[in-house]
Protein backbone atom coordinates (compact mmCIF):
# COMPACT_ATOMS: atom_id res chain seq x y z
CA UNK A 1 0.00 0.00 0.00
CA UNK A 2 1.54 3.03 -1.30
CA UNK A 3 2.00 6.31 1.08
CA UNK A 4 -0.40 7.86 -1.03
CA UNK A 5 -3.27 6.52 -1.19
CA UNK A 6 -6.62 6.74 0.13
CA UNK A 7 -6.77 4.41 3.25
CA UNK A 8 -3.19 6.11 4.24
CA UNK A 9 -4.65 9.49 4.10
CA UNK A 10 -7.62 8.50 5.99
CA UNK A 11 -5.32 7.04 8.54
CA UNK A 12 -3.22 9.81 8.94
CA UNK A 13 -6.07 12.43 9.01
CA UNK A 14 -8.39 10.82 11.72
CA UNK A 15 -5.79 10.32 14.00
CA UNK A 16 -4.26 13.83 13.91
CA UNK A 17 -8.61 14.55 14.66
CA UNK A 18 -8.51 12.80 17.67
CA UNK A 19 -4.76 13.71 18.61
CA UNK A 20 -6.07 17.64 18.57
CA UNK A 21 -9.25 17.56 19.24
CA UNK A 22 -8.34 16.00 22.96
CA UNK A 23 -9.77 12.66 22.40
CA UNK A 24 -6.48 10.83 22.58
CA UNK A 25 -4.45 12.80 25.93
CA UNK A 26 -1.45 13.20 26.51
CA UNK A 27 0.35 9.44 27.67
CA UNK A 28 -2.03 7.67 25.94
CA UNK A 29 -0.92 4.86 23.73
CA UNK A 30 -2.01 5.20 19.67
CA UNK A 31 -3.01 1.30 18.33
CA UNK A 32 -0.55 -1.08 17.65
CA UNK A 33 0.53 -1.20 14.01
CA UNK A 34 -1.24 -4.43 13.53
CA UNK A 35 -4.35 -3.25 14.71
CA UNK A 36 -4.14 -0.49 12.63
CA UNK A 37 -2.78 -2.57 9.54
CA UNK A 38 -5.74 -4.68 10.35
CA UNK A 39 -8.42 -1.80 10.78
CA UNK A 40 -6.78 0.39 7.81
CA UNK A 41 -6.03 -2.25 5.45
CA UNK A 42 -2.36 -1.19 5.62
CA UNK A 43 0.65 -3.37 5.38
CA UNK A 44 2.83 -2.69 8.41
CA UNK A 45 6.08 -1.02 6.51
CA UNK A 46 2.95 1.59 5.38
CA UNK A 47 1.93 2.10 8.71
CA UNK A 48 5.28 2.63 9.98
CA UNK A 49 5.91 5.51 7.88
CA UNK A 50 2.44 6.61 8.83
CA UNK A 51 3.40 6.54 12.74
CA UNK A 52 6.89 8.35 11.34
CA UNK A 53 5.27 11.31 9.86
CA UNK A 54 2.91 11.43 13.19
CA UNK A 55 5.75 11.96 14.82
CA UNK A 56 7.32 14.05 12.55
CA UNK A 57 5.02 16.70 12.76
CA UNK A 58 5.40 16.32 16.84
CA UNK A 59 1.85 14.82 17.96
CA UNK A 60 3.44 11.07 18.95
CA UNK A 61 6.79 10.04 20.76
CA UNK A 62 7.57 6.25 19.44
CA UNK A 63 8.98 4.61 22.11
CA UNK A 64 10.91 1.22 21.52
CA UNK A 65 9.53 -1.92 22.75
CA UNK A 66 6.11 -0.08 24.26
CA UNK A 67 4.45 2.03 20.85
CA UNK A 68 3.33 5.55 20.10
CA UNK A 69 2.64 8.29 22.99
CA UNK A 70 0.77 11.45 22.60
CA UNK A 71 2.56 14.06 23.76
CA UNK A 72 2.15 16.37 26.37
CA UNK A 73 -0.98 18.91 25.57
CA UNK A 74 -0.03 19.85 21.74
CA UNK A 75 -3.54 20.17 21.15
CA UNK A 76 -4.18 23.08 23.33
CA UNK A 77 -1.13 24.65 22.62
CA UNK A 78 -1.89 24.33 18.87
CA UNK A 79 -5.43 25.94 19.80
CA UNK A 80 -7.13 23.84 17.08
CA UNK A 81 -11.44 23.70 16.98
CA UNK A 82 -12.38 20.74 16.05
CA UNK A 83 -15.52 20.45 14.45
CA UNK A 84 -18.07 17.48 14.26
CA UNK A 85 -20.06 17.46 10.98
CA UNK A 86 -22.86 14.39 11.30
CA UNK A 87 -24.02 13.51 7.72
CA UNK A 88 -26.59 11.10 6.89
CA UNK A 89 -26.64 8.06 5.51
CA UNK A 90 -27.18 6.62 2.52
CA UNK A 91 -26.29 9.84 0.91
CA UNK A 92 -24.96 10.07 -3.04
CA UNK A 93 -22.88 12.93 -2.28
CA UNK A 94 -20.64 11.39 0.99
CA UNK A 95 -18.06 10.44 -1.11
CA UNK A 96 -17.79 14.55 -2.25
CA UNK A 97 -18.33 15.66 0.97
CA UNK A 98 -15.44 13.31 2.09
CA UNK A 99 -13.28 14.91 -0.36
CA UNK A 100 -13.91 18.68 0.56
CA UNK A 101 -13.22 17.87 4.61
CA UNK A 102 -9.91 15.95 3.81
CA UNK A 103 -9.35 19.42 1.63
CA UNK A 104 -10.78 21.78 4.25
CA UNK A 105 -8.35 20.08 6.95
CA UNK A 106 -5.37 20.40 4.68
CA UNK A 107 -5.69 23.81 4.31
CA UNK A 108 -6.63 24.56 7.81
CA UNK A 109 -4.31 24.44 10.51
CA UNK A 110 -6.75 26.11 13.53
CA UNK A 111 -10.01 24.59 12.29
CA UNK A 112 -10.16 20.68 11.62
CA UNK A 113 -13.72 19.17 10.38
CA UNK A 114 -14.35 15.65 11.85
CA UNK A 115 -16.81 13.89 9.45
CA UNK A 116 -19.39 11.67 11.16
CA UNK A 117 -22.14 9.33 9.34
CA UNK A 118 -25.07 8.35 10.92
CA UNK A 119 -28.44 6.46 10.00
CA UNK A 120 -31.39 5.57 11.37
CA UNK A 121 -32.18 2.37 12.71
CA UNK A 122 -35.18 -0.24 13.37
CA UNK A 123 -35.29 1.26 17.20
CA UNK A 124 -35.56 5.05 15.77
CA UNK A 125 -37.12 5.04 11.98
CA UNK A 126 -37.21 8.88 11.66
CA UNK A 127 -34.08 10.75 11.32
CA UNK A 128 -35.18 13.48 13.74
CA UNK A 129 -35.17 10.71 16.71
CA UNK A 130 -32.09 9.01 15.09
CA UNK A 131 -30.14 12.25 15.80
CA UNK A 132 -31.41 13.22 18.99
CA UNK A 133 -30.76 9.79 20.04
CA UNK A 134 -27.92 9.44 18.34
CA UNK A 135 -24.73 8.54 20.61
CA UNK A 136 -21.42 8.24 19.00
CA UNK A 137 -18.97 8.34 21.54
CA UNK A 138 -20.33 10.59 23.25
CA UNK A 139 -19.37 13.37 20.64
CA UNK A 140 -22.07 16.44 19.77
CA UNK A 141 -23.07 17.55 16.31
CA UNK A 142 -22.00 21.28 15.82
CA UNK A 143 -22.88 20.78 11.96
CA UNK A 144 -25.36 18.82 9.95
CA UNK A 145 -26.67 17.67 6.76
CA UNK A 146 -30.27 17.89 6.03
CA UNK A 147 -32.03 15.32 3.37
CA UNK A 148 -34.99 16.14 2.24
CA UNK A 149 -36.71 13.72 3.72
CA UNK A 150 -34.55 15.36 7.55
CA UNK A 151 -36.53 18.69 6.54
CA UNK A 152 -39.67 16.92 5.66
CA UNK A 153 -39.66 16.06 9.60
CA UNK A 154 -38.64 19.29 11.06
CA UNK A 155 -41.42 20.88 8.74
CA UNK A 156 -43.70 19.44 12.21
CA UNK A 157 -40.72 20.21 14.35
CA UNK A 158 -39.51 23.59 15.44
CA UNK A 159 -36.19 24.36 13.34
CA UNK A 160 -34.40 26.00 16.30
CA UNK A 161 -34.89 23.32 18.82
CA UNK A 162 -32.38 21.66 16.75
CA UNK A 163 -30.58 24.30 14.39
CA UNK A 164 -29.24 27.45 15.31
CA UNK A 165 -30.45 30.17 12.68
CA UNK A 166 -28.13 31.96 10.50
CA UNK A 167 -28.65 35.76 10.64
CA UNK A 168 -25.24 36.87 9.14
CA UNK A 169 -25.13 34.94 6.39
CA UNK A 170 -23.19 36.48 3.41
CA UNK A 171 -25.90 38.83 1.94
CA UNK A 172 -23.50 38.91 -1.25
CA UNK A 173 -23.21 34.51 -1.24
CA UNK A 174 -27.16 34.31 -0.92
CA UNK A 175 -27.55 36.35 -3.65
CA UNK A 176 -25.21 34.12 -5.79
CA UNK A 177 -27.35 30.72 -5.24
CA UNK A 178 -30.64 29.85 -6.69
CA UNK A 179 -33.43 31.64 -5.32
CA UNK A 180 -35.29 28.35 -5.20
CA UNK A 181 -33.17 26.80 -2.77
CA UNK A 182 -33.68 28.91 0.06
CA UNK A 183 -37.42 27.88 0.84
CA UNK A 184 -37.20 24.69 2.17
CA UNK A 185 -34.62 26.15 4.88
CA UNK A 186 -36.22 28.62 6.27
CA UNK A 187 -38.45 28.40 8.68
CA UNK A 188 -40.97 31.73 10.28
CA UNK A 189 -38.40 33.83 8.50
CA UNK A 190 -35.34 32.37 9.91
CA UNK A 191 -32.75 30.77 7.76
CA UNK A 192 -31.06 27.47 9.58
CA UNK A 193 -28.96 25.79 6.65
CA UNK A 194 -27.30 26.52 3.45
CA UNK A 195 -28.06 24.74 0.21
CA UNK A 196 -24.83 22.88 -1.47
CA UNK A 197 -25.84 20.85 -4.05
CA UNK A 198 -29.38 20.12 -5.95
CA UNK A 199 -30.53 17.99 -8.88
CA UNK A 200 -34.02 18.11 -10.93
CA UNK A 201 -35.91 15.31 -11.44
CA UNK A 202 -34.86 14.50 -15.41
CA UNK A 203 -35.46 12.08 -17.78
CA UNK A 204 -32.51 9.61 -18.28
CA UNK A 205 -32.87 7.62 -21.50
CA UNK A 206 -30.63 4.21 -22.85
CA UNK A 207 -28.94 5.46 -25.96
CA UNK A 208 -28.53 1.54 -27.05
CA UNK A 209 -32.09 1.12 -26.73
CA UNK A 210 -32.86 3.96 -28.77
CA UNK A 211 -30.44 2.77 -31.40
CA UNK A 212 -31.53 -0.59 -31.76
CA UNK A 213 -35.24 1.06 -32.41
CA UNK A 214 -34.16 3.83 -34.79
CA UNK A 215 -35.44 6.73 -33.17
CA UNK A 216 -33.98 9.87 -32.25
CA UNK A 217 -32.82 11.05 -28.51
CA UNK A 218 -35.42 12.76 -26.30
CA UNK A 219 -34.57 16.57 -25.69
CA UNK A 220 -35.89 19.38 -23.92
CA UNK A 221 -38.30 20.54 -26.08
CA UNK A 222 -40.42 16.80 -25.27
CA UNK A 223 -43.87 16.34 -23.73
CA UNK A 224 -45.86 14.08 -22.50
CA UNK A 225 -47.23 12.77 -26.11
CA UNK A 226 -43.56 12.48 -26.69
CA UNK A 227 -43.00 10.10 -23.75
CA UNK A 228 -45.90 7.92 -24.69
CA UNK A 229 -45.27 7.45 -28.23
CA UNK A 230 -41.37 7.16 -27.88
CA UNK A 231 -42.47 4.09 -24.61
CA UNK A 232 -44.85 2.72 -26.66
CA UNK A 233 -42.19 2.22 -29.67
CA UNK A 234 -39.82 1.10 -27.06
CA UNK A 235 -41.39 -1.96 -25.00
CA UNK A 236 -41.28 -5.06 -26.61
CA UNK A 237 -42.62 -8.25 -25.07
CA UNK A 238 -40.93 -11.71 -25.65
CA UNK A 239 -43.01 -13.68 -23.27
CA UNK A 240 -44.84 -13.11 -20.33
CA UNK A 241 -42.05 -13.35 -18.17
CA UNK A 242 -39.03 -11.24 -20.55
CA UNK A 243 -40.38 -7.91 -21.82
CA UNK A 244 -38.41 -4.70 -21.95
CA UNK A 245 -40.27 -1.55 -21.10
CA UNK A 246 -40.19 2.48 -22.94
CA UNK A 247 -40.42 3.52 -19.58
CA UNK A 248 -40.15 3.25 -15.90
CA UNK A 249 -42.21 5.09 -13.69
CA UNK A 250 -41.16 5.30 -9.94
CA UNK A 251 -44.09 5.86 -7.27
CA UNK A 252 -41.20 7.24 -4.80
CA UNK A 253 -42.42 10.80 -3.68
CA UNK A 254 -39.44 12.45 -4.85
CA UNK A 255 -40.45 11.82 -8.02
CA UNK A 256 -44.36 11.07 -9.63
CA UNK A 257 -45.85 14.41 -7.92
CA UNK A 258 -43.71 15.88 -11.16
CA UNK A 259 -46.97 14.53 -13.22
CA UNK A 260 -49.36 16.32 -10.57
CA UNK A 261 -47.44 19.52 -10.58
CA UNK A 262 -47.59 19.72 -14.46
CA UNK A 263 -51.25 19.60 -14.47
CA UNK A 264 -51.96 22.69 -12.11
CA UNK A 265 -52.41 20.42 -8.78
CA UNK A 266 -51.52 21.72 -5.29
CA UNK A 267 -50.49 19.46 -2.22
CA UNK A 268 -51.38 22.03 0.08
CA UNK A 269 -53.17 25.62 -0.20
CA UNK A 270 -53.40 28.97 2.49
CA UNK A 271 -51.62 26.55 4.98
CA UNK A 272 -54.12 23.53 4.64
CA UNK A 273 -53.21 20.16 3.11
CA UNK A 274 -54.72 18.78 0.58
CA UNK A 275 -57.63 21.25 -0.92
CA UNK A 276 -60.12 20.66 -3.39
CA UNK A 277 -58.55 19.10 -6.50
CA UNK A 278 -58.43 21.79 -9.71
CA UNK A 279 -56.55 19.80 -12.72
CA UNK A 280 -53.15 18.13 -10.53
CA UNK A 281 -55.70 14.40 -11.03
CA UNK A 282 -54.93 14.46 -14.89
CA UNK A 283 -51.22 13.78 -13.84
CA UNK A 284 -52.44 11.10 -12.02
CA UNK A 285 -54.66 9.62 -14.73
CA UNK A 286 -51.65 9.94 -17.06
CA UNK A 287 -49.98 7.91 -14.69
CA UNK A 288 -52.29 4.94 -14.66
CA UNK A 289 -52.83 5.04 -18.25
CA UNK A 290 -49.39 4.68 -18.68
CA UNK A 291 -49.26 1.60 -16.85
CA UNK A 292 -53.05 0.61 -17.83
CA UNK A 293 -53.37 1.78 -21.38
CA UNK A 294 -50.64 1.93 -22.88
CA UNK A 295 -48.95 -0.52 -21.13
CA UNK A 296 -45.34 0.99 -21.06
CA UNK A 297 -44.10 0.64 -17.61
CA UNK A 298 -44.22 -1.59 -15.48
CA UNK A 299 -46.17 -1.80 -11.96
CA UNK A 300 -43.60 -0.60 -9.49
CA UNK A 301 -45.48 0.23 -5.81
CA UNK A 302 -43.48 0.33 -3.43
CA UNK A 303 -41.07 3.67 -3.61
CA UNK A 304 -37.67 2.44 -4.13
CA UNK A 305 -35.12 2.65 -6.66
CA UNK A 306 -36.33 -0.48 -8.42
CA UNK A 307 -36.67 1.89 -11.54
CA UNK A 308 -32.94 2.67 -11.59
CA UNK A 309 -31.92 -0.80 -11.07
CA UNK A 310 -34.29 -1.47 -14.04
CA UNK A 311 -32.15 0.91 -15.98
CA UNK A 312 -29.05 -0.56 -14.81
CA UNK A 313 -29.60 -4.14 -16.36
CA UNK A 314 -31.32 -2.54 -19.71
CA UNK A 315 -34.52 -3.33 -19.24
CA UNK A 316 -36.07 -0.09 -19.72
CA UNK A 317 -35.67 2.96 -22.56
CA UNK A 318 -36.43 5.66 -19.86
CA UNK A 319 -36.79 6.67 -16.41
CA UNK A 320 -36.99 9.41 -14.21
CA UNK A 321 -34.18 10.38 -12.09
CA UNK A 322 -31.92 12.48 -10.76
CA UNK A 323 -28.44 13.93 -11.49
CA UNK A 324 -27.47 11.94 -8.41
CA UNK A 325 -28.07 8.69 -9.66
CA UNK A 326 -25.83 9.08 -12.75
CA UNK A 327 -22.52 8.59 -11.06
CA UNK A 328 -24.12 4.92 -10.58
CA UNK A 329 -25.22 4.61 -14.58
CA UNK A 330 -21.57 5.32 -15.56
CA UNK A 331 -20.95 1.77 -14.70
CA UNK A 332 -23.36 0.88 -17.34
CA UNK A 333 -22.31 -1.09 -20.46
CA UNK A 334 -24.65 1.08 -22.70
CA UNK A 335 -24.43 4.49 -23.42
CA UNK A 336 -26.86 6.75 -21.55
CA UNK A 337 -28.10 10.41 -22.43
CA UNK A 338 -30.24 13.12 -20.28
CA UNK A 339 -32.80 15.48 -20.50
CA UNK A 340 -35.37 17.88 -18.57
CA UNK A 341 -38.11 15.88 -18.09
CA UNK A 342 -41.02 15.63 -20.86
CA UNK A 343 -43.72 18.79 -19.78
CA UNK A 344 -47.72 18.69 -19.20
CA UNK A 345 -50.12 21.39 -19.62
CA UNK A 346 -47.63 23.26 -17.70
CA UNK A 347 -43.93 23.32 -17.93
CA UNK A 348 -42.47 22.83 -14.40
CA UNK A 349 -39.79 20.94 -12.53
CA UNK A 350 -39.19 19.19 -9.29
CA UNK A 351 -36.18 18.89 -7.49
CA UNK A 352 -34.53 17.21 -4.77
CA UNK A 353 -31.40 19.25 -2.77
CA UNK A 354 -28.94 18.73 -0.02
CA UNK A 355 -27.89 21.64 2.74
CA UNK A 356 -25.78 22.06 5.97
CA UNK A 357 -26.87 23.77 8.73
CA UNK A 358 -25.34 24.44 12.14
CA UNK A 359 -26.28 22.38 15.50
CA UNK A 360 -28.03 24.04 18.49
CA UNK A 361 -25.06 22.49 20.36
CA UNK A 362 -22.43 23.76 18.38
CA UNK A 363 -19.93 25.50 20.85
CA UNK A 364 -17.60 27.11 18.15
CA UNK A 365 -20.79 29.09 16.03
CA UNK A 366 -17.93 31.43 14.01
CA UNK A 367 -16.00 28.81 13.28
CA UNK A 368 -19.27 26.59 11.83
CA UNK A 369 -20.11 29.69 9.89
CA UNK A 370 -16.84 29.66 8.60
CA UNK A 371 -17.19 26.42 7.22
CA UNK A 372 -20.85 27.08 5.79
CA UNK A 373 -19.27 30.11 3.77
CA UNK A 374 -16.20 27.79 2.72
CA UNK A 375 -19.24 25.06 1.46
CA UNK A 376 -20.49 27.75 -0.55
CA UNK A 377 -17.09 29.41 -2.05
CA UNK A 378 -16.51 28.96 -5.82
CA UNK A 379 -13.46 27.11 -5.50
CA UNK A 380 -15.38 24.32 -3.58
CA UNK A 381 -18.31 24.95 -5.41
CA UNK A 382 -16.36 24.40 -8.79
CA UNK A 383 -14.90 21.11 -6.81
CA UNK A 384 -17.97 19.91 -6.70
CA UNK A 385 -18.75 20.22 -10.28
CA UNK A 386 -15.86 18.79 -11.66
CA UNK A 387 -15.87 15.87 -8.84
CA UNK A 388 -19.13 14.97 -8.95
CA UNK A 389 -22.35 14.14 -10.82
CA UNK A 390 -24.55 16.80 -8.31
CA UNK A 391 -25.03 20.53 -9.35
CA UNK A 392 -23.70 23.04 -7.17
CA UNK A 393 -25.79 25.51 -5.52
CA UNK A 394 -24.01 28.80 -6.97
CA UNK A 395 -25.65 29.59 -10.17
CA UNK A 396 -22.71 30.62 -12.05
CA UNK A 397 -20.12 27.64 -10.91
CA UNK A 398 -23.66 25.54 -12.32
CA UNK A 399 -24.06 26.79 -15.50
CA UNK A 400 -20.62 28.26 -17.19
CA UNK A 401 -18.74 26.16 -19.12
CA UNK A 402 -15.73 28.17 -17.67
CA UNK A 403 -16.19 25.41 -14.66
CA UNK A 404 -15.79 21.49 -16.15
CA UNK A 405 -18.10 19.13 -14.73
CA UNK A 406 -17.53 15.87 -14.03
CA UNK A 407 -17.52 13.52 -16.63
CA UNK A 408 -21.10 13.17 -18.04
CA UNK A 409 -22.45 11.24 -21.01
CA UNK A 410 -22.55 13.14 -24.12
CA UNK A 411 -23.71 16.84 -23.93
CA UNK A 412 -26.70 16.21 -21.36
CA UNK A 413 -24.96 17.90 -18.45
CA UNK A 414 -26.68 21.56 -18.91
CA UNK A 415 -29.93 20.06 -19.77
CA UNK A 416 -30.90 21.02 -16.28
CA UNK A 417 -30.75 24.93 -17.22
CA UNK A 418 -34.03 24.42 -18.67
CA UNK A 419 -35.83 23.38 -15.58
CA UNK A 420 -35.02 26.25 -13.31
CA UNK A 421 -37.43 28.69 -14.90
CA UNK A 422 -40.37 27.03 -12.81
CA UNK A 423 -38.86 24.45 -10.21
CA UNK A 424 -39.70 23.90 -6.72
CA UNK A 425 -37.40 21.43 -4.37
CA UNK A 426 -39.66 18.44 -3.05
CA UNK A 427 -39.96 20.24 0.52
CA UNK A 428 -41.47 23.11 -0.69
CA UNK A 429 -44.45 21.44 -1.10
CA UNK A 430 -46.01 21.69 2.22
CA UNK A 431 -45.82 18.14 3.28
CA UNK A 432 -45.08 16.86 6.29
CA UNK A 433 -43.58 13.97 6.65
CA UNK A 434 -46.18 12.23 8.29
CA UNK A 435 -48.42 13.03 5.63
CA UNK A 436 -45.79 12.21 3.23
CA UNK A 437 -45.66 8.70 4.20
CA UNK A 438 -49.62 8.17 4.36
CA UNK A 439 -50.19 9.89 1.02
CA UNK A 440 -47.71 7.21 -0.16
CA UNK A 441 -48.78 4.21 1.49
CA UNK A 442 -52.49 5.05 0.59
CA UNK A 443 -51.20 5.39 -2.96
CA UNK A 444 -49.85 1.93 -3.42
CA UNK A 445 -54.10 1.28 -3.52
CA UNK A 446 -54.48 3.51 -6.38
CA UNK A 447 -51.64 2.11 -8.61
CA UNK A 448 -53.04 -0.91 -8.33
CA UNK A 449 -56.56 0.21 -9.16
CA UNK A 450 -58.38 -0.32 -5.96
CA UNK A 451 -59.04 3.03 -5.30
CA UNK A 452 -58.95 6.07 -7.41
CA UNK A 453 -57.13 9.45 -6.43
CA UNK A 454 -59.96 11.09 -5.80
CA UNK A 455 -61.03 9.35 -3.03
CA UNK A 456 -57.81 8.39 -1.40
CA UNK A 457 -57.28 12.52 -1.95
CA UNK A 458 -60.78 13.45 -0.41
CA UNK A 459 -60.16 10.74 2.50
CA UNK A 460 -56.70 12.50 3.09
CA UNK A 461 -59.04 16.22 3.55
CA UNK A 462 -61.67 15.33 5.34
CA UNK A 463 -59.29 13.25 8.01
CA UNK A 464 -57.07 14.05 11.10
CA UNK A 465 -54.90 11.04 10.11
CA UNK A 466 -52.04 13.49 9.30
CA UNK A 467 -52.71 15.97 12.04
CA UNK A 468 -52.29 13.62 14.44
Amino acid sequence: MRAGSKKYAKFLNEMKLRIISGELKEGDFIPSENRIAQQYGLSRPTVRKAVAELASEGLIQTIPGKGSVILKSLHLELNVIVLNLFWYLPSNEFPIIQMIVERFNQEHRHIQVRLIPFTTDTFTPSIYNSYRNIKLNEQTPDLMSLTNRFLHELKSEQMDTILSPLTDLDSVKKEEVYPFLWKSNMQNGELFAVPITFSPVMLVFNKSIFDQAGLAYPNNSWTWSDLVDTASRLTKRESESNAQYGFAFSPSFYRWPLFFLQEGGRFVQDDVPFPPLKGGEAGIRFILDLIYKHKVTPLLIRSSDLSEQLFHRGKVGMIMSTYNFSEQYMKNSFEWGICKFPRGTKDKSLAISTSVGISKECRNADEAKYFLQYLLSEPIQAFIKANSTTIPALQRIAESEEFPHHTFSGSGYYSFKDTVEDIQVVNDLGLTDKEVSALSLALEMVWCRTESFDQVWNQFAQSEIVQT
